[in-house]
């Protein structure tokens, strides 16, 4: 479709408008740009889709199931699977070739990757991180900058 680099008023200025008068692309605040052409956005050379719940990140090869909330600042990315009812809020991340399953919850920048399996109610936020071959299943908390790399953890605990 053709562009022309004219904004029309009250457009975002790095948009460009295609012979319909609609933006084709839009710069955002952060590195992002959304083609809405093919429904991809770049985050520096990385490709992700915008996910239908919640309106979060999604990377070009990552699953995530449709009954996932991927929060609007929330990024799966990589080779990550998330299916179940996975909640990820407040710029949380998914990544490497994690699996999260069920009902886990990640909030404040808290992040899951690795080869970690990640299931049941467990629940990370402020900091948290669970990543190389760790097993979390059950009503897990980890919170505060908790690291869990190795071993497995299941039922009810608190990690700080």
């Amino acid at each position: 479709m053709p562009t022309t680099s004219r904004p029309r008023q009250g457009s975002n200025p790095g948009s460009k408008i295609d012979a319909t008068g609609l933006e084709a692309s839009v710069s955002l605040t952060e590195p992002w740009t959304i083609p809405f052409d093919d429904a991809h956005v770049c985050v520096g050379d990385q490709q992700y889709r915008v996910h239908v719940h919640g309106g979060g990140l999604v990377g070009r090869h990552a699953v995530v199931a449709p009954s996932v909330f991927v929060g609007p600042n929330a990024m799966v990315k990589d080779r990550a699977i998330v299916v179940g009812s996975v909640r990820l809020f407040d710029r949380s991340v998914i990544e490497g070739t994690a699996l999260v399953a069920d009902s886990v919850t990640l909030r404040e920048n808290a992040s899951i990757g690795g080869e970690a399996l990640v299931r049941g109610q467990a629940s990370l936020a402020h900091h948290a991180r669970i990543d190389g071959d760790a097993r979390v299943n059950g009503g897990v908390l980890l919170q505060h900058y908790a690291h869990i790399s190795r071993g497995v953890l299941s039922g009810g605990m608190t990690v700080n």
